[in-house]
């Protein structure tokens, strides 16, 4: 008889443990099978530094919280944009631009209506950049504050109420993440990533982590790779410099900044730039198609900033914003052909990356808008390249304002071009292999692949990051021979680096420029020649402009513990997942005081948490 119950037991045990390794079986396969479908989630998530990574995993292990969240989010930003869509775009800017600052709505809207020199007082505590806006807001708009510091509030109450009932721990990584607001829409989006992981860091915790990292080391040191060499094209060539420096000055201008916005030295490592994003219950302005939770000055989409002689250091790629934009007007071919042809040879020797690579993936996506016109010869051909970029932007040129003054026949790429062959020889190589396209005269208008890139917000940078006003080197990119001669700082040249916080990223960080000048104490006197780092630069006294403040008491926020410019990186890996802009901002109707709706804020509706929660 013990026998017979020696072998149930063992039998028992057997099938127990094979059970267990069917399911372990099963899960990671499952695991490997979602990771594999959200590539692009998986790799933005990794690029996170590990702290951050941790909050992510463990919010994730409550996917029902993150849809509430989402949800919750949709209804507040719906009622936020009624409550505002009176009034003109600019003033809705300068409104949601300000819910970005935790405690000034409340802080205005207390008590009664402020003076104006009470409202200076206060705003004089926060950034520069909302100064003129916080007080004309404050000034004529109270009681449309007044509402929106009610909804934040009882927005915020209701976040409190969802996670009642959950552990210290979910309850502080969601209070955290939700400063990520990026990060919960990836979350969001990919629900199927969501839930696996989640599970599998709340089984294994220290395996995700450690995965993670691996992940995180390998994406890193690819990035880092990708950066040196576009940085080393860029100095191998003086004429893809200067067309850079004219097309980066475009591109800050086409946004609205002014000449002395941009052409400023930065004394400070900027890569440490750290932004409030906007209010998660708000959300950010409706006519922006894709996810523009945080504001950046103009370098941050440049990927350098000018440090001392005009000299570009180099902290990253260009931004997806500045890839779209410069691929979506053709002039910038015909006026910028080598750096046109550097973003091309840059993108076939990278075609691995045009998933996740900011310069790849745009031109990889415009090649495919252009298929018929930008054919396999365009690889072959390293000779005549440049004159085909050149070639290409006036024939986009000129089949445009074909297409304005024949709007009933407007005619495609390939007909236009197989019209006009001896006027683009470069592009007619093979222009006789696609078939010829008979146009219809009752055709319907061509529609553009896609809608021109939106502008982006002015973003001043702070007055700490600059060289003091009576140092301020004057940056003329075609004259300025210093800048000529000395080229493009590299990582070589930066000789202080900040520790990393992140125990899987030190070496890539580290090799990251993050130069930190210093003025000589010595400078009181206007100098003609300064030494600054063995490099003779021109020095020329500017006036301090007239807009800016000298008796702000906002202080510089504080640098945070994680690296910032690996979060940088980390959105970069998001944005270049982004699809083409697919809507227009829509003017608000006339305003109108007397008609403008009174909206209270709802409050959320969701279920309470069970008690079945881990704790």
């Amino acid at each position: 008889m013990k026998a017979i119950f020696g072998r149930v037991v063992l039998m028992t045990l057997i099938i127990v443990v094979g059970l267990n390794c069917i399911a372990q079986d099963n899960s990671k396969t499952l695991l490997k099978q979602v990771v594999s479908e959200n590539e692009d989630a998986v790799n933005a998530i990794a690029m996170y530094p590990r702290e951050t990574r941790k909050i992510i995993f463990e919010a994730s292990e409550y996917p029902e919280v993150i849809a509430k969240l989402n949800s919750m989010q949709k209804n507040s930003q719906d009622a936020f944009e009624n409550l505002i869509a009176a009034y003109s775009k600019d003033e809705q800017e300068e409104i949601w631009n300000l819910t970005r600052y935790v405690g000034f709505i409340d802080e205005i809207t207390s008590g009664n209506k402020k003076s104006e020199v009470e409202i200076v007082n206060i705003v004089n505590n926060y950034p520069e950049e909302i100064h003129k806006a916080a007080i004309n807001q404050a000034m004529n708009n109270y009681d449309l504050l007044v509402k929106i510091d009610s909804m934040n509030k009882n927005y915020n109450s209701d976040f409190e109420l969802l996670l009642n009932g959950y552990s210290p721990e979910a309850i502080n990584a969601f209070k955290e993440i939700i400063k990520y607001p990026e990060v919960l829409s990836i979350l969001f989006d990919h629900m199927q990533y969501t839930v696996v992981i989640g599970d599998y860091y709340k089984k294994n915790p220290e395996r995700v982590l450690h995965k993670t990292d691996s992940l995180n080391l390998v994406l890193t040191q690819k990035d880092l790779k990708e950066t040196d060499d576009w940085k080393q094209g860029i100095t191998d060539s003086s004429q893809v410099q200067e067309e850079l420096n004219q097309a980066a000055d475009e591109y800050a201008e086409n946004d609205g900044y002014q000449p002395d916005d941009y052409n400023v030295v930065l004394i400070t490592d900027v890569t440490n730039y750290t932004t409030t994003p906007y209010n998660w219950w708000f959300g950010y302005p409706r006519w922006y198609p894709y996810n523009y939770w945080k504001r950046f000055p103009y370098w941050y989409d440049w990927g350098f900033y000018y440090g001392w002689g005009g000299r570009k250091i180099f902290f990253g790629l260009p931004s997806s914003y500045f890839m779209e934009w410069f691929f979506y007007h053709p002039e910038h071919f015909k006026k910028y052909p080598e750096l046109s042809n550097h973003f091309y040879n840059y993108y076939n020797n990278h075609l691995g990356s045009k998933n996740n690579n900011s310069i790849s993936h745009n031109v990889n996506e415009w090649h495919n808008r252009n298929i018929n016109i930008i054919t396999s010869d365009w690889d072959k051909d390293n000779v005549n390249r440049i004159q085909r970029f050149k070639e290409f932007g006036q024939m986009e040129i000129d089949r445009g304002k074909y297409n304005v003054k024949h709007p009933l026949q407007q005619i495609s790429q390939a007909e236009y071009l197989q019209k006009k062959q001896s006027k683009y020889p470069f592009l007619s190589f093979n222009v006789t292999k696609v078939p010829l396209i008979h146009n219809d005269t009752k055709s319907k208008p061509i529609q553009n692949s896609y809608n021109e890139p939106i502008k982006k917000p002015v973003v001043l940078t702070p007055q700490y990051y600059k060289a003091p006003a009576k140092d301020q080197i004057i940056i003329n990119k075609q004259n300025n021979t210093t800048a000529k001669q000395t080229g493009t700082i590299t990582n070589q040249e930066n000789n202080t680096s900040k520790p990393n916080n992140s125990i899987t990223n030190q070496e890539s960080i580290s090799s990251k420029p993050n130069t930190i000048i210093t003025k000589p104490n010595n400078t009181t006197a206007k100098p003609q020649h300064t030494e600054y780092n063995n490099h003779q630069v021109n020095v020329e006294t500017k006036q301090r402009p007239e807009n800016v403040s000298t008796n702000s008491n906002y202080t510089p926020p504080p640098r945070q513990i994680e690296n910032t410019n690996q979060i940088r990186e980390a959105e970069q890996y998001h944005q270049n997942t982004w699809t083409q802009p697919q809507q227009q901002y829509i003017p608000p109707p006339q305003r109108q005081e007397e008609s403008r709706p009174s909206i209270q804020p709802a409050q959320q509706n969701f279920e309470s948490p069970s008690g079945g929660r881990r704790k």
